[in-house]
């Protein structure tokens, strides 16, 4: 072998390269994150389950409590009941919500999946901002023709985050009642179940993306709020990983002042904008007077104020307060400088 031709050979690098870190558990990627039909917590949490091919109770019980509950652990151990793990009743569908327990519960799955995108999956992103009160369904509802739709197309089957709404009753895809009892067993199915298949009935096993009776809805004047008002939980839902900064309740307290100044000046110029604007005015006087400080209601408030405000929740949260403006003064024809 030549000079030469030794100086060509390949010089190996024996340095070990860098290797990131494992996480604990699968890093599975949520569905929808940024759309209204983003997954909710509770559902990623049973596909986590199914995919490392163990039960819901087994996961939770054998990863997650022992990091969420500390010494209390045992106890939960002894009963085997992944209800224990959130303590009382009203708390098994609020782990979609934005309690202590949710934020424990998505921290613990952060760190064993390093994942950074779950709070999404709840509520978390508006706590302190809306009221979760009455907010959530005490039992699983879910629409059998997605269910239907996604075995047909071989697609992962899951719940959306909006289905775990007390409000929200349709289905806007497929324009027919969300259903809350199982066809098979008649049973109101619990959020969170030791065993619990997606697009199954955690008591009878039945299949859930069947029905006893069809029932279609067909669009009215009626139907108009309340499509309005799923959208807007739904906007929710879809706006929250696309804020650059957490929401305040100050912001919103100082748009919706903007709405209600919008709201006097629109019936300062037509007084028969009151007939429209009087009672939503009153509430939000009110709510803004009487409550300060209090968490304002989605379902009772905020949608409502939107709605007559011609606005989405998306452009409430989204734009500041100069844009929003802008918005609303064209809205009612106002001629007005905020400036």
């Amino acid at each position: 072998m030549t000079v030469d031709e030794c100086t060509s050979v390949e010089m190996w690098d024996l340095q070990k390269p860098a290797i990131p870190s494992r996480s604990r558990l699968y890093h599975l990627e949520p569905i929808g994150v940024g759309t209204p039909y983003t997954e909710s917590l509770s559902s990623y949490l049973c596909r986590l389950a199914q995919e490392h091919c163990v039960t819901s109770q087994k996961l939770i019980m054998g990863e997650i409590a022992p990091q969420m509950m500390g010494q209390d652990y045992e106890l939960a151990l002894t009963k085997k009941n992944v209800s224990t793990l959130f303590s009382n009743s009203d708390a098994k569908p609020a782990i979609n919500g934005m309690r202590e327990k949710t934020q424990s519960l998505v921290q613990v799955l952060k760190d064993l999946t390093q994942r950074k995108d779950l709070e999404f999956l709840s509520l978390l992103t508006w706590k302190g901002v809306i009221n979760e009160r009455e907010l959530f369904r005490q039992y699983r509802a879910w629409c059998p023709q997605c269910n239907k739709q996604w075995r047909q197309e071989k697609k992962v089957i899951y719940e959306p985050l909006l289905w775990s709404f007390r409000e929200v009753d349709v289905c806007l895809y497929h324009n027919c009642l969300l259903i809350d009892e199982c066809p098979h067993c008649s049973s109101c199915l619990p959020v969170i179940a030791n065993l619990l298949q997606l697009g199954f009935c955690s008591r009878c096993k039945g299949w859930l993306g069947s029905q006893r009776d069809e029932k279609q809805l067909f669009k009215t004047e009626q139907m108009e709020w309340n499509q309005y008002k799923i959208k807007s939980i739904g906007e929710l839902i879809a706006v929250a990983p696309k804020l650059e900064v957490q929401p305040t309740f100050e912001n919103l307290v100082k748009k919706l002042q903007l709405i209600l100044f919008c709201f006097e000046r629109a019936v300062n110029q037509d007084l028969t904008r009151f007939i429209k604007l009087g009672k939503i005015m009153e509430q939000l006087k009110i709510a803004l007077g009487q409550h300060y400080n209090k968490p304002f209601h989605l379902i009772q408030l905020v949608s409502p104020v939107c709605y007559q405000a011609d606005i989405s929740i998306s452009q409430l949260f989204l734009e500041d307060f100069n844009s929003l403006s802008e918005i609303l003064l064209n809205n009612f024809q106002i001629n007005y400088s905020l400036t």
